[in-house]
């Protein structure tokens, strides 16, 4: 009977990334196929099966069967405040880059707005002369106009007849 890694991985219960690490990590023997992915037997399906048993391994550390629980214990807790200090210098990092994007967003932002209120107030007082404008032309034109009447014809100087250019013309 010959497994696959994700086969193995649904059996014992475990992600097919942590079968792939062991087999490496405590030389398991398996081999590959054609394409190059591990197949497992009977023999390495035990030895992962004890590995996984094993307090050693479900713990994760990298030491000996012969070691004391104490050292083990105390070498894992250096192992994570180095690692807990790496990850608060790595957290402290990435806040201050956070709020420093945040603080950038924010006057972009602010800049955006006063470029938008002077256009607005442009735009207004453009508008506010252009309503002057029309109210002083509506003025102009509601005053009234004195009316011109036309002069009466009696108030016209009378008019001399043109008879002698009918006479000159005529030889008469």
């Amino acid at each position: 009977m010959e497994l696959k890694t994700h086969e193995v991985a649904k059996e014992l219960g475990m992600a097919p990334r942590t079968v792939r690490k062991w087999v490496q990590k405590y030389e398991i023997p398996c081999r590959k196929n054609d394409y190059g992915h591990y197949v497992y037997d009977e023999e390495a399906l035990a030895r992962l099966e004890t590995l996984k048993a094993s307090g050693e391994v479900a713990g994760a550390l990298d030491i000996a069967f012969d070691t004391d629980i104490k050292e083990v214990q105390f070498e894992n807790m250096s192992t994570r405040n180095e690692e807990s200090k790496a990850l608060e210098h790595r957290l402290e990092n990435l806040t201050e880059r956070v709020s420093r994007t945040e603080r950038m967003v924010q006057q972009k932002a602010d800049e955006v707005v006063s470029y938008q209120l002077l256009q607005q107030r442009k735009e207004i007082e453009e508008l506010t002369k252009t309503v002057d404008r029309l109210e002083k032309m509506i003025d102009q034109m509601q005053t009234p106009v004195k009316k011109i009447e036309p002069p009466l014809i009696f108030d016209q100087p009378p008019q001399q007849k043109r008879r002698n250019v009918f006479r000159s013309i005529f030889g008469l």
